[in-house]
């Protein structure tokens, strides 16, 4: 693993304490850094709004942030992973992966997959810093193969953000996509024109 001496500092802003706060990146992650002129030798880590975060001393060197974090910041995945482990839907991940194994050449991977009764403006949403994907209960009892088509749709967003087009032939390599799409969209129009309540009607 190469050693950074110096880090890039983005997005600084002034803390109350005279902390300064930052984002720099650590072999690819995106690190929040507080660096305090108040703490002495101490590094410590949490997750704050899904992003790591580390409070570190404002005289420490830059190197020696970078070695303390790597240590950090692989425990605190460690602990991710173990988590949603126990909390993904066995069966749902099962099915996830081999979605991406089968249409997305496993260039994805989930480390959870639930379903969420909470998601009701939603079909499925995925937060790529996780690698969490949560599905609509509202989905269950619909044919498999409309099922699998927003499991691939919140899978492709572990490598996609948005929806452009890059994400669209991504997802369309699930031959069932546009038919699934149409399906759902099927759904949410009978479901309001006949009940006259709030259904899922996108994805996030």
């Amino acid at each position: 693993m190469n050693t950074i001496s110096t880090l890039v500092r983005d997005n600084i802003e002034q803390l109350s304490g005279g902390r300064i706060a930052s984002v720099v990146e650590i072999d690819g992650e995106p690190i929040r850094l507080i660096a305090s002129a108040r703490r002495r030798k101490t590094v410590s880590a949490s997750v704050r709004d899904g992003m790591i975060q580390l409070s570190v001393p404002s005289t420490m060197r830059d190197a020696d942030i970078v070695t303390s974090a790597r240590g950090l910041i692989a425990k605190i995945k460690a602990r991710q992973r173990a988590s949603q482990r126990f909390q993904s839907n066995p069966e749902l991940f099962a099915r996830a992966v081999h979605l991406a194994r089968v249409w997305l050449n496993s260039e994805v991977h989930p480390n959870s997959v639930t379903w969420s009764e909470r998601q009701t403006t939603l079909w499925g949403s995925c937060t790529a810093t996780t690698k969490s994907i949560r599905i609509s209960t509202m989905l269950r009892g619909m044919p498999q193969w409309v099922i699998d088509g927003v499991l691939v749709h919140e899978l492709a967003h572990l490598k996609y953000a948005g929806h452009g087009e890059d994400f669209q032939t991504f997802t369309r390599r699930y031959p069932r996509m546009a038919e699934a799409d149409a399906f759902l969209e099927g759904v949410t129009f009978a479901q309001r024109r006949e009940q006259g309540t709030p259904f899922p009607n996108a994805y996030d």
